[in-house]
């Protein structure tokens, strides 16, 4: 991963070395102290190197029919002398460590082990090659920390890159390296404070410069003043506080200036306009407080200005007009106020705009169709008023608009102007229009929407005809509104359709069964593919006083049928148990009656599934309890009676998603009746029914032979990277079916100082490493949802089994413990039996 600014000396020299890469074997043959040294490299690796010889990890062999002329070995290249200068072996699948003998290549000018799965420490011998110009061992799994500046000597240094790996203690300094243009050690867990004087001083030359994602902390240093000759500063993803230094404003050479998530505090100052040669800026989620100062005018390369959820007051500084490159203005959630007062027809590169979650007043400028460029425009959640500008029905370049939580009004004329905008994909107007509008049944447009919320918006009417032609839709929200009618079943044929949340209206009669054919949510279904552009904000607000969650991408929408909060009445259909990608069905809040289908059980991917508040009858189906991603079940106020199942996720729902039941027993409910025993005496009989019982359980629990849930108490390494004011909410949606989740059953992973890595039958058992890769190390991204005892994850196995994994809360330790010891017992019982 070479430097993005400033690195041409470094890429002509890598250049050359391919160049020798190609006749250096015609022109030399390697050392026999360089060959010694490449194959203790290839022997501290796991199965060395593809295409070196195959008895390179040899170390006592030397003649010429094993490969004995490194210099003609795959990504190793020798000068005339037979010296190796540089081993350049980047995305070659190396794993292992990286060995000591690599030190012996005094000659070494370009060390590239970029984007493999190395481990281990970095050999100290390794900074201590003078010769050495290039040092790259990005994205890898490194660790330990790098060696003291008294004991590195590199002073033919010019790029140096050890980012992505897991570092850890201080940053190296680089002491001696004069020639250094490139540093790179972003993605670390290196802490402490940042030696910008320590780092500049060594290195006065340095033009890239970053620091990005590691855990750096106190008062943003001085120091980097220093660095005259600066182009990119990159300390993102830190603990960093405090103001920033008058000399980071006298880098006039600087063109990325990267702070964002950090805790940084205090006014962005007028000298920013000493920065004129700035094309990114970015200082996202830090405490920036005061007006942004109008100085724009001097910084006339300004391609992106990222300022979002710091607290910026004031009004737009009018010299960003000027900006005629702006490609980027996201000052989102800040307390911005006044007009736009922006003039939109001089920033014809605008391509992203995002102003939302601020206080602005006033009207739309009509001004900005005349973004020929924009792509993306946010205006949500400021106190706009007035109708959507009929200038819009020219912004042909459009493809995301978000209006949402204005006081726009008019609904049929917004609807109007827009229908005719051919690349418009997303559109997003919940929370206007509050007087009371009819839904417009007049609209013919909106070929290629895929995203149409109109939620919170008190319109009246039915749900219209016209969204029957929107055939590339995926993701359809008119909840909050008073519509009223039938669900029309035509919802349910259209083909990409995956999220549709109707609920909290008056739609009234039954569920049209064709909602239980939508090909998005059957298996095969392609509706959540991903859109066309990234990281744009949607929000789901669940009720109007909950907290809304965010997706800033069309996939991580979970696939859901939502239609609580009506009138519908009948029963719940069977076939609804056809829809495999389905994540969130609720249907609370109706007047549905009869019994809950045990076909639902298909819905093997449902994480969440709400009838509370009908009038069900009869059991709760036993066969939801295959149900492995479930985390959110409530059957709460219907009247339903029987035992609650055990197993699956049963055991983790609170007594209050099965309240109102006053029939039900069991698990979350009163103890259930003893049933009559047969020919028995008394408390013997009870004895045996218990026993028998235990039999049950002792076969579920022990005959396990598929995973279905896996229970993990880990600890893990996670980056922590602070969001806006709404909770983040990842949900992803994978692709492929789930079928096979619905034929395992539950297994708990506990630590076993005994285990030696195979099951009695000889078979690989599961470790705490299948449970950390399955899950990305637990990345939220994972996150399906939150259990009784803990957040549920979605995995994915090495032999491609997809399951639920859950990780148990710190009081869990003695369930684990108890539940242990109960497993083992009725283990015994069961092979005694």
């Amino acid at each position: 991963m070479g430097s993005r600014g400033g690195a041409l000396p470094v890429a002509v020299l890598v250049l050359l070395l391919l160049l020798v890469l190609k006749n250096g074997a015609a022109q030399s043959r390697c050392s026999s102290g360089d060959l010694a040294a490449l194959r203790g490299f290839s022997a501290g690796l796991d199965g060395g190197v593809d295409g070196w010889p195959a008895a390179v990890g040899n170390a006592s062999s030397s003649s010429t029919s094993d490969g004995g002329d490194c210099c003609a070995w795959r990504g190793v290249a020798c000068d005339e002398a037979g010296e190796v200068v540089g081993v350049v072996l980047p995305n070659a699948t190396l794993r292992g460590v990286v060995a000591e003998s690599l030190a012996g290549l005094a000659a070494l000018r370009v060390l590239n082990l970029s984007s493999n799965a190395l481990r281990g420490a970095l050999p100290a011998g390794l900074l201590r090659l003078r010769a050495l110009q290039v040092l790259d061992v990005s994205v890898n799994a490194l660790e330990g920390a790098v060696a003291a500046a008294a004991v590195v000597d590199l002073p033919a240094m010019r790029e140096f890159n050890v980012s992505y790996n897991a570092f850890n203690g201080s940053h190296p300094v680089l002491a001696g390296a004069g020639r250094l243009t490139s540093y790179d050690v972003s993605g670390n867990s290196f802490a402490g404070h940042v030696d910008a004087a320590a780092l500049c001083g060594a290195s006065p030359g340095l033009r890239t410069l970053r620091l990005s994602m590691n855990g750096f902390s106190g008062d943003f240093p001085v120091g980097f003043g220093q660095c005259r000759s600066l182009v990119e500063l990159s300390l993102d993803g830190n603990a960093i506080a405090g103001a920033l230094p008058d000399d980071v404003f006298g880098l006039t050479s600087l063109q990325v200036l990267s702070l964002h998530t950090n805790s940084l505090s205090g006014h962005l100052p007028p000298s920013l306009r000493n920065l004129s040669s700035l094309v990114r800026l970015d200082v996202s989620f830090n405490n920036f407080t005061g007006d942004l100062p109008d100085v724009f005018d001097a910084v006339p390369g300004l391609q992106e200005l990222s300022a979002p959820s710091n607290l910026l007051t004031g009004v737009l500084p009018a010299t960003l007009s000027r900006c005629s490159r702006l490609r980027i203005l996201n000052l989102r959630n800040n307390s911005l106020a006044g007009d736009i007062g922006l003039d939109f027809r001089a920033l014809q590169s605008l391509v992203y705009l995002d102003l939302g979650v601020n206080r602005f007043t006033g009207p739309i400028p009509a001004s900005l169709p005349e973004c020929r460029a924009m792509t993306a425009l946010n205006l949500g959640r400021n106190n706009l008023t007035g109708e959507i500008p009929a200038t819009f029905a020219a912004f042909t370049s459009l493809s995301f608009l978000s209006l949402t939580g204005n006081s726009f009004s008019n609904v049929s004329s917004a609807l109007r102007t827009l229908q005719g905008l051919p690349n418009l994909t997303s559109l997003v107007l919940t929370k206007n229009f509050h007087g009371g509008e009819a839904m417009p049944t007049d609209i013919a447009g909106f070929a290629g929407i895929e995203v149409l919320v109109i939620a919170n918006g008190e319109l009246h009417g039915a749900i219209p005809a016209w969204l029957a032609g929107l055939s590339k839709l995926k993701v359809l929200d008119l909840s909050w509104n008073h519509l009223a009618g039938p669900i029309p079943p035509w919802l349910g044929e259209l083909d990409r359709l995956f999220y549709l949340d109707v609920s909290n209206n008056s739609l009234h009669g039954e569920i049209p069964l064709k909602l239980a054919r939508m090909p998005a949510l059957m298996a095969g279904g392609d509706g959540s593919d991903e859109a066309h552009v990234q990281n744009f904000p949607f929000f789901i607000r669940p009720n109007s006083s909950a907290r809304g969650r965010q997706y800033n991408q069309v996939s991580r929408f979970p696939p859901s049928l939502v239609l609580a909060r009506n009138n519908l009445t009948g029963g719940v259909p069977a076939a609804l148990g056809a829809l495999t990608r389905v994540h969130v069905v609720d249907l609370s809040w109706n007047a549905l009656s009869g019994p809950i289908p045990p076909e639902l059980s298909g819905m093997s991917s449902v994480e969440s599934l709400d009838v509370s508040h009908n009038a069900l009858s009869g059991a709760i189906p036993p066969s939801l309890a295959r149900l492995s991603f479930l985390s959110h079940f409530d059957v709460a106020y219907n009247n339903l009676s029987g035992e609650v199942p055990v197993g699956g996720q049963f055991s983790t729902f609170s007594r209050a998603d099965f309240d109102g039941n006053p029939l039900l027993c069991g698990i979350h409910a009163a103890r259930c009746a003893p049933q009559a025993v047969d020919g028995g005496g008394g408390g013997d009989g009870g004895r045996k029914d218990r026993s028998a019982n235990v039999g049950v359980v002792a076969a579920t629990i022990v005959g396990t032979v598929l995973l279905l849930a896996v229970a993990a108490v880990a600890t893990w390494r996670a980056w922590s990277r602070r969001q806006e004011d709404n909770a983040r909410v990842a949900a992803d949606d994978e692709s492929g079916s789930l079928e096979s989740a619905a034929r395992s059953t539950l297994v708990l992973l506990f630590a076993n100082d005994d285990d030696n890595g195979n099951g009695d039958d000889g078979e690989r058992t599961m470790t705490l490493d299948d449970v950390l890769k399955g899950t990305g190390n637990f990345d939220e991204t994972r996150i399906v949802g939150c259990g009784g005892f803990g957040m549920v994850y979605r995995a994915t196995l090495a032999d491609g089994r997809e399951v639920a994994v859950k990780r148990l809360s710190g009081d869990f330790w003695q369930m684990e413990r108890e539940f242990r010891a109960e497993v083992e017992t009725l283990s015994r019982n069961k092979s005694n039996g």
